[in-house]
């Protein structure tokens, strides 16, 4: 018996997925930093530096599962079946930015915005359909030798 073949995504789980990605990408810890050329030992001031609270008082969200970066890595190839113009939006309206926003980046309406970024979801479906139905001839071929 072989499993369930999975299905193309509709628009509304594309958009969560990309939303996850980016929120994931927002988690990440930042970069290394370069090491301080000195031998003294970091000295905590206070509890909030103990804590890890940022200079403006807040403190940096929960770092991402390792299921939840995989996840955001295999999400991100998807922004590759977009064109250019396409993957540019569909990822500033994953990280959320506001249409008005993205008018006065643009200099196109909101209207002919959302056009480009469902053309954009609209192509990430046609790569992931054929990434299903690919799935479905391997899984098919390798049965047949049985």
């Amino acid at each position: 018996m072989s499993a369930a073949a999975p299905e193309a995504p509709d628009e509304g789980a594309i958009r969560a997925a990309l939303e996850e990605a980016a929120d994931t990408l927002r988690r990440l810890p930042p970069g290394m930093r370069r090491p301080r050329l000195t031998s003294w030992p970091e000295v905590v001031r206070d509890s909030a530096d103990r804590l890890g609270a940022s200079a403006e008082g807040r403190s940096r969200p929960a770092a991402p599962s390792p299921a939840a970066i995989d996840r955001m890595d295999r999400t991100l190839l998807w922004l590759l079946a977009c064109d250019a113009e396409a993957r540019r939006l569909v990822w500033a309206r994953a990280c959320r930015v506001p249409w008005r926003k993205l008018e006065d980046i643009d200099g196109r309406s909101h209207v002919t915005l959302r056009k480009v970024v469902a053309r954009g979801h609209g192509q990430i479906r046609r790569k992931l359909g054929v990434s299903v139905k690919n799935y479905q001839k391997v899984e098919n071929s390798s049965l047949q030798g049985l």
